[in-house]
């Protein structure tokens, strides 16, 4: 009897390690990324591409993802985020949302820059965001309309599971580098057609621990519904959250 009641004392506490410890989470495991998606402003439908359309797409890497239209709502989530996409168009006029934005990302955070945030909309009151980030930006653009998109670098993460050549339906940005601008990372051309000049549509910059995405791809549905802008977007937040 004794024997016996022993024997349970040890199968119970066996079984109670066992439970303990396979139930633990896995430390290894890294966390899933927080996105904060920025838009609004007008020439964009906001909501239905940058928002809606985006945010599943993001969601699909395992992150999580919140979208806001609202610039004031910026400061307060920074201390949880990973990663802060701009796409917005309207106005981020706070010099301390500047300042903290430039030390999100010094600090090894991630910036992702697509479409109209790569866009000259607040270089007379932020002019250190287009030379730390951007490395320039744009004043211009053709009609929109279908062009030819060619990757420079095929083996770079971001350009994973991207055709080496693709057309896309979209507007053309004739990004300008600033003399003054970061050191740029070319990851595709686009290629204007009645001219044939060539501009980048894709690039990486490196601003103190952290790494900044440039994306000037996504006007519509015609670009955030493409296969090729939809892995790049993947790509980069998997990318922006390795650091």
């Amino acid at each position: 009897m004794i024997y016996n009641q022993y024997n349970l004392t040890f199968l119970f506490l066996l079984l109670f390690s066992w439970t303990f410890y396979t139930c633990e989470p896995d430390a290894s495991e890294p966390e899933s990324p927080y996105v904060l998606i920025v838009g609004g402003h007008d020439h964009h439908d906001f909501d239905r591409w940058f928002n809606e359309a985006d945010s599943t797409t993001i969601a699909q890497t395992g992150a999580s993802v919140r979208y806001t239209d609202e610039p004031d709502a910026i400061l307060p989530q920074l201390p949880n985020l990973d990663i802060i996409y701009l796409s917005n168009n309207q106005p981020l006029s706070d010099p301390e949302l500047h300042r903290a934005i430039h030390d999100f990302v010094a600090a090894g955070n991630g910036l992702l820059l697509v479409h109209a945030a790569t866009w000259y909309n607040w270089q007379d009151d932020w002019p250190e965001y287009y030379r730390d980030f951007v490395g320039g930006g744009t004043r211009s653009h053709p009609p929109l309309g279908e062009f030819e998109v060619y990757v420079v670098e095929v083996e770079h993460p971001l350009m994973a599971g991207v055709p080496s050549r693709f057309t896309i339906v979209d507007e053309l940005y004739r990004f300008e580098k600033a003399g003054d601008g970061a050191d740029m990372h070319v990851l595709a051309m686009g290629i204007e057609e009645e001219t044939g000049e060539e501009y980048p549509v894709a690039w990486t910059v490196e601003y103190g621990d952290g790494r900044v995405v440039n994306i000037t791809l996504g006007h519509d549905g015609d670009a955030h519904e493409h296969e090729a802008y939809v892995a790049i977007l993947q790509n980069s937040i998997e990318w922006l959250s390795k650091r």
